[in-house]
């Protein structure tokens, strides 16, 4: 990583990573291995997600060991970063990324910035504080052993329940405990028998795959005679949203239609293919009574 201001050579003490960069996929599969590559430049490993044909990319540690980041590693990590773009849609990458690499003596603070479609680091250089370095050297102290039996007695239940209420506040035992999905029920709102949609449950989550209702549209034609056709606003502007390929959601509803938890996807694939599918994903809910397709996102709760 190297520009006006480079970095001092050699590998620094600590890397800290933080920050995000995300976009649209433009090539899966090539995505995929730039963040494998990427993880295994010496700044920690990165987690993709991947919603609708959006993708988002943040560190899964913050903080690293610097002793395999070196000179040729820092080279290998923006590399990785190009390459990340170059999978991603044209235009469509934006990012907060930043490291900040621990030096004996110096800090040097990069941001990473989209320019056109590659990605350029700013950095600076500044003296090292004690703050920087506090914590760096001094290995993790091991927790005092030889508590006595009574200590553990009710050392045990109190963990238990500690465990239950962050399960519950993580919404693990939500998932663990959501209704089966073929239980639900499924409405396609506005867009009718235009689109369809397939529900699984995976480990806690709703896996709903979006594709081709029975009556997909044939051509143009058929979309502008069905918005011309359409009675009412929401009809018309699904009727803009399948035949342009735009964004749409899906939300998974509780009692009275109240939207627990939505998604928002792209139905371009669906033009070019009457076999594509579209993947999201919905946290599994104890109080989910169905799923709805819908031209407009939730209002946000006050």
């Amino acid at each position: 990583m190297s520009d006006a201001t480079p970095a001092p050579s050699g590998a620094p003490r600590a890397v800290f990573v933080e920050g995000l960069l995300d976009g649209r996929v433009g090539d899966g599969a090539r995505l995929s291995t730039c963040v494998r590559t990427l993880g295994l430049a010496g700044a920690g490993a990165f987690r993709l997600d991947v919603q609708g044909g959006r993708f988002s990319l943040l560190p899964v540690d913050t903080v690293v060991t610097g002793t395999q980041f070196d000179d040729a590693a820092q080279a290998r990590f923006l590399e990785a970063l190009h390459e990340v773009v170059a999978a991603s849609a044209p235009g469509s990458v934006e990012t907060n990324l930043r490291c900040r690499m621990v030096f004996a003596d110096v800090v040097a603070e990069t941001l990473f910035v989209v320019r056109g479609n590659t990605i350029e680091p700013l950095t600076r250089r500044r003296p090292a504080t004690p703050a920087d370095l506090a914590g760096l050297a001094a290995p993790p102290q091991a927790l005092p052993l030889g508590l006595r039996r009574r200590e553990l007695m009710w050392l045990v239940p109190v963990l238990a329940v500690v465990g239950v209420f962050l399960l519950w506040q993580g919404g693990w035992i939500d998932r663990v405990l959501s209704a089966r999905a073929e239980e639900l029920n499924r409405d396609t709102g506005a867009f009718g028998t235009w689109l369809a949609f397939d529900v699984d449950r995976s480990w806690g989550n709703y896996v709903v795959k979006v594709k081709r209702g029975a009556d997909y549209p044939q051509s143009p034609a058929d979309v502008t005679a069905a918005k011309a056709a359409a009675t009412d606003l929401t009809r018309a502007s699904a009727c803009d949203i399948v035949g342009d390929g735009r964004d749409l959601y899906v939300q998974l509803l509780g009692a009275e239609q109240k939207v627990l938890a939505e998604s928002r996807i792209d139905v371009r694939p669906l033009l070019g293919s009457s076999a594509a599918e579209i993947e999201t994903r919905l946290p599994g809910m104890m109080g989910a009574t169905g799923f709805r397709l819908s031209v407009q996102q939730a209002p946000k709760s006050k």
